[in-house]
Formats: C-alpha cells, sequence, structure tokens
C-alpha cells in the first residue's frame, strides 16, 4: 500500500513538471532586423540572463557573451 502510494505521488510530480514546463517556458528570443545584420536576443526568464547572436550579410556570426543585469 505505502508502495503504491508513493507510485502515485511520483506519478504526480513528474505530470506537475511536464505541465509546469509547458506553460512556464523558460526561454524567450526576439528577432532584430537591422540593414545589414539579424540579431537574435535570447532571454532566460528563470536566471534573468540574455545572450546577443549577430548574423551579418556575410553570414559571419557574431556570439556576445552572457548579461546578467543584477
Amino acid at each position: 500500500m505505502a508502495k503504491e502510494a508513493l507510485g502515485f505521488a511520483l506519478l504526480g510530480v513528474i505530470v506537475l513538471g511536464i505541465l509546469a514546463h509547458a506553460f512556464l517556458p523558460r526561454y524567450e528570443w526576439r528577432e532584430v532586423r537591422e540593414p545589414n545584420s539579424v540579431s537574435i536576443i535570447v532571454y532566460d526568464k528563470w536566471t534573468g540572463r540574455m545572450q546577443r547572436a549577430v548574423y551579418g550579410d556575410d553570414g559571419r556570426l557574431n556570439l556576445m557573451g552572457v548579461y546578467t543585469p543584477f
């Protein structure tokens, strides 16, 4: 009986984790178009950090470091 209860509790925690991940996504990203480049800005909601990647017209990638505002 105790093993069944533990199994159901573990199953409930797993289901809640999956639902939380689906409804509370960790990353948010934006695309910024400029005349000679395209930038992608990725924001991590859980830690408050962000990173920017810039793709130039020639196809080169300029990856900038992770920025933590506070």
